[in-house]
């Protein structure tokens, strides 16, 4: 079948992005246009001669929105491995000129007017030594990107290069300067998403808030006649919610025209929406994120859904529900926020607080979309949807009320419970995915002056910026300073918090200016300066206290990061108020003063009451300095570390793939991998046909999807420690397997038994403690009876068991005696060692004097006692021996059991 992305040269798009991006206003829009008018006529005569055609402008929109593209979620491709393809490519020196440029691209010397960007670096050293136009269609590039991300997630490096290789050897300069900058998500063309969906149909970006796929737009908004007037919303299709605009409560007696709102909790967990459809279930965040496997699929699975799935009324089929994912303990009732570095969505970890599901929304039931409906109407419907389940699932409380007075007293109520807000909505408010002022609105104490703290604190380090900020030193490392004497300077820092938002452009420029000569490049090799603790977080320059600036911050509240910073807390959403150059740099916030600021308000750093006299309009954010910040291509977890500086010492790892999918709380995943190479093996970040092993410390879900392959053996951390230290290849035992795959168990079915205990080689106490645990686990290791183990020595021990002399023997040592109700301790009188004997050889050894006791055990230099003890006897059915430790001893050297009677004491 004939498409018309596979006649569509891919130079042609490039073309159309570097006219884009040198024109201004209106006229871009123009160029797009005529672009997607000769893409739908061409379109038009392809179907014309062929009625198959079905090819839509999805395979050119896909890369001018790169970023939104599901399907390319993550290529794991950064600007320095393309850097080194680009070298290899085109056979430059390692240390020619053009290869330093594309190395080290970030240097403003490196390239002409937009430092920083790497695709604009590469087009300069590209330009000379690429041909003009190059010869692959915009379907063939689609190909080979699709191939990257693919092959890129199932490990497969080699095909992964192959593509990239591709594309670099058949692409013009201009080509590649576009596809570089389609990988790294960011098109920089002057036109935003809003602007190009719009341009292609007028409902375009609407329908997306809905569906989140541009294919579905391309589908069925191909017509530009064709409107869409109803919000389309389906079960299973995740969608971007409807969210609050700010503002503070003085505003809504204006706004509501005294008319009746709603009031209620703004809860700090995750947004979710439950798509529930009979038995199936189905969890998607705020920016349509699957987390139905941690949740529950089905009511059998999850850490929430068997809790919940019988809570539905009677003829509730399939829903569609709103609301707040949040921690609660079942216990105490106690709601724990992200802000407390708690992750709800983990499915470990969770210390004891259990996922519940706070409802305040539905958009549809039984296949009817309500979004149409007014919230008063939504909310009586949501009523009879589900009876609420305690810790589980509830309806969101609504208060009612009229004036901000109330408002104000319910932001209070929120201030003084430690919450996050108060969300107020407009009762009559359809919903509508995706837009910020539908009626909804959002009070939180921190965008109100007056109500937070500001933080002083100085700028100790500073991190270079992406895109336009490319070249500048765009975020900063802030610090606190260490306690000092009265009178004198700070001398000592601890790393703080990392900062980039809230300043102007003009802001930005002007404090680069200022601070140029003073930065110093770190070096993590030589560790920071004797003046700075750090966490993990490590600048990319420094700055000498006495020629830095202190900032004014605000943030929400002071959170937990044990190791991140070198204060073992950070701040919440901060950004900057105000650059403070009339303040000097040793008055900047202290240690000492952070504490008492954290314990002080429980971390929130919005503790006063809100009343009648704040201002009128809420704290509004500066207007960033561009569109969309970075993202990172892979999540921070999941990148590969940078061993490019790793020595090889030793072959052990030679010819072997390592996979390393976290790391413990003595070992690192970035250590780990660097002890791989450096032991001559290979880390990758995905398992492939290659990989010798996965390699982790808890069983998250990524260990989980790579279990349910069953095509990996999962190895434990400490097997790869083991080896580092014993400097060889150690075989595995099953204690060091997560996960084994079948033909690694059924090797261990040959060489240990179903516990783990090796059939050929010694065991060590530490792997008999690991059998035993694993027997005890499996409820197979049970009391035994002394007298089943008597039975046995006189079964298998003809002459008697050496170690089982007193085998049958119930002996009380008369060293802590307890008569009736008195307890009486014999100073002086020590039958240790005859206690330990008697244990040897198999005795059963008494703490009371019950009915059990065959033997009495008195030490012959204290009888004073033994009247008590034949008085005691006297009374009993049973009668017990009393004799000496001397009795003990002698049984043991004459190896069997002597009379009792030349024992007993006169």
């Amino acid at each position: 079948m004939t498409t018309v992305a596979s006649k569509v040269p891919f130079s042609e798009l490039a073309g159309l992005l570097e006219k884009i991006s040198k024109k201004q206003g209106a006229d871009k829009k123009l160029l797009l246009q005529e672009f997607i008018n000769r893409w739908r006529d061409f379109h038009g005569k392809l179907h014309a001669d062929d009625a198959n055609t079905t090819d839509s402008f999805y395979s050119a929109l896909r890369l001018l929105l790169p970023h939104l593209e599901r399907e390319r979620a993550a290529y794991g491709i950064k600007e320095n491995t393309l850097a080194k393809l680009y070298i290899e490519v085109l056979c430059l020196g390692k240390d020619s000129p053009a290869a330093d440029k594309l190395i080290k691209y970030r240097a403003p010397k490196n390239a002409k007017g937009d430092a920083g960007d790497f695709a604009t670096v590469a087009y300069f050293v590209l330009k000379p030594r690429c041909p003009e136009k190059g010869s692959l269609t915009i379907e063939e590039v689609n190909q080979c990107l699709d191939g990257i991300a693919t092959n890129q997630t199932t490990g497969k490096k080699d095909l992964v290069r192959k593509n990239i290789l591709h594309l670099l050897r058949n692409l013009s300069a201009l080509e590649q300067k576009w596809l570089i900058r389609m990988i790294m998500k960011e098109l920089k063309c002057g036109l935003s998403q809003q602007a190009i969906l719009n341009v292609f149909h007028p409902d375009a970006n609407e329908y997306f808030n809905v569906t989140t796929s541009l294919e579905k737009v391309c589908a069925n908004l191909k017509d530009p006649s064709t409107r869409m007037h109803e919000i389309e919303i389906s079960v299973g299709a995740p969608f971007h919610p409807m969210l609050g605009e700010l503002a503070v409560p003085k505003q809504l007696d204006k706004i509501m025209e005294g008319k009746m709102f709603y009031i209620e909790i703004k809860f700090d967990g995750e947004r979710m929406q439950l798509h529930k459809k009979e038995d199936e279930y189905m969890y998607f965040s705020r920016n349509g994120h699957n987390y139905s496997r941690t949740f529950g699929e089905n009511p059998y699975d999850g850490n929430l859904t068997p809790y919940i799935a019988n809570c539905f009324k009677p003829g509730v089929k399939n829903c569609i529900l709103d609301g707040e994912m949040v921690g609660i303990h079942p216990e105490t009732k106690i709601i724990r926020t992200k802000g407390e570095n708690f992750d709800i969505k983990s499915d470990t970890n969770l210390d004891g607080y259990q996922p519940c599901l706070c409802v305040f929304d539905i958009l549809l039931l039984n296949d009817r979309v309500l979004s149409n409906l007014p919230l008063r109407e939504r909310k009586e419907i949501l009523k009879d949807v589900f009876n609420p389940v305690e810790c589980r699932m509830f309806i969101a409380e609504s208060k009612e009320a009229t004036t901000s007075k109330e408002c104000l007293q319910a932001l209070n109520d929120a201030i003084d419970k430690r919450e996050e807000g108060i969300m107020v909505k407009n009762p009559d408010s359809v919903y509508k995915p995706s837009v910020r002022k539908g009626g909804w609105y959002k009070i939180k104490p921190e965008y109100m002056r007056g109500l937070g703290d500001d933080l002083d604190v100085l700028v100790v380090g500073g991190y270079f910026g992406v895109g336009a900020r490319g070249g500048l030193v765009s975020h900063f490392l802030c610090a606190v300073a260490e306690p000092f004497e009265p009178g004198e300077k700070p001398s000592k820092f601890r790393s703080f918090c990392r900062v980039g938002s809230g300043y102007s452009r003009k802001e930005l420029f002007e404090f680069n200016r200022r601070m140029q000569d003073k930065w110093i490049p770190y070096s993590d090799r030589k560790g920071p300066p004797s003046w700075l603790i750090l966490g993990r977080e490590k600048p990319s320059l420094l700055v000498e206290p006495s020629d830095s600036t202190i900032l004014q911050i605000k943030a929400s509240e002071i959170t937990s990061d044990s190791d991140k910073f070198g204060t073992g807390c950070t701040l919440r959403f901060p950004r900057v108020e105000k650059i403070r150059s009339d303040k000097p740099w040793h008055e900047c916030l202290t240690f000492t003063e952070l504490k008492e600021l954290q314990e002080q308000f429980a971390g929130k750093l919005a503790g006063r009451h809100a009343d009648e006299d704040h201002e009128d309009e809420p704290i509004k954010k500066k207007k960033k300095v561009v569109v969309r910040q970075e993202k990172p291509l892979v999540a921070p977890q999941f990148r590969a570390t940078d061993t490019s500086q790793v020595k090889k010492v030793s072959e052990l790892f030679e010819d072997k793939e390592f996979c390393v999918v976290n790391g413990s709380s003595k070992h690192s995943k970035a250590s780990l991998e660097k002890k791989i190479v450096e032991y001559g093996g290979t880390a990758v970040q995905h398992p492939g046909p290659e990989t010798f092993c996965v390699l982790c410390d808890k069983v998250q879900m990524k260990v989980k999807n790579i279990i349910s392959t069953n095509k990996h053996d999962v190895v434990k951390l400490d097997w790869l420690v083991r080896c580092t230290e014993a400097r060889r290849l150690l075989p595995w035992v099953p204690s060091d397997m997560l996960h084994a795959r079948p033909e690694t168990e059924a090797l261990f079915k040959q060489n240990y038994d179903d516990y783990g205990d090796s059939y050929t080689e010694d065991t060590t106490i530490d792997q008999l403690m690991v059998v035993f645990k694993k027997v005890q686990e499996e409820g197979k290791l049970k009391p035994v009876s002394t007298d089943f183990i008597a039975e046995i020595e006189n079964k298998y021990f003809v002459e008697g068991s050496t170690y089982g002399l007193f085998r049958l023997c119930r002996v009380y040592l008369d060293d802590n005696t307890v008569i009736g109700d008195k307890s009486t301790h014999i100073k002086d009188c020590s039958l240790e060692l005859t206690s330990l004997e008697l244990r040897m050889y198999g005795a059963t050894l008494c703490e009371m004097l019950n009915e059990d006791v065959t033997h009495v055990v008195l030490c012959d230099r204290d009888l004073g006692r033994i009247d008590k003890f034949r008085s005691l006897n006297r009374s009993r059915w049973q009668k017990f021996h009393i004799v000496t430790q001397d009795w003990v001893s002698d049984c043991i050297d004459n190896g069997k059991i002597l009379g009792e009677r030349g024992y007993e004491p006169a």
